[in-house]
């Protein structure tokens, strides 16, 4: 079962992540790809990650560590794509998030934690 989504918003010209409930970290690995994908097809380089019910611990910590250091090279990310993360209302969530808004920043991709849509969307 996926626990994920990934939409268009043509209004916004955002790509929306949403993801809900337990999560793995090959769920996340596959998420990445697919928000990455519809990004590239709708010519989209915005993104809001929806990580409000999101469930993880610390075993997806090497998962979440590989996408900003292979699966976004691999996929032709750009440096120049911007990346909105609501925050979790799980602590051990918040935790893993901060932990890949880290990564990607220390790689040089634009990622920010928010606590609310409307300042992750104004920011996009």
């Amino acid at each position: 079962m996926m626990t994920w989504t990934v939409e268009c918003n043509e209004e916004l010209g955002i790509i929306i992540l949403t993801y809900s409930g337990v999560t793995t970290g090959e769920e996340i690995k596959k998420a990445a790809v697919a928000r990455i994908d519809l990004g590239k097809k709708k010519g989209v380089t915005k993104f809001l990650i929806d990580t409000r019910t999101v469930k993880t611990d610390e075993s997806a910590t090497f998962d979440i560590y590989d996408v900003p250091n292979k699966i976004y090279p691999s996929k032709g990310d750009l440096h120049e794509s911007r990346i909105a993360i609501l925050e979790p209302e799980s602590s051990t969530s918040t935790k893993m998030v901060q932990f890949f808004e880290s990564v990607c920043v220390n790689r040089g991709w634009m990622v920010k934690i928010f606590q609310d849509r409307e300042s992750a969307i104004r920011w996009l």
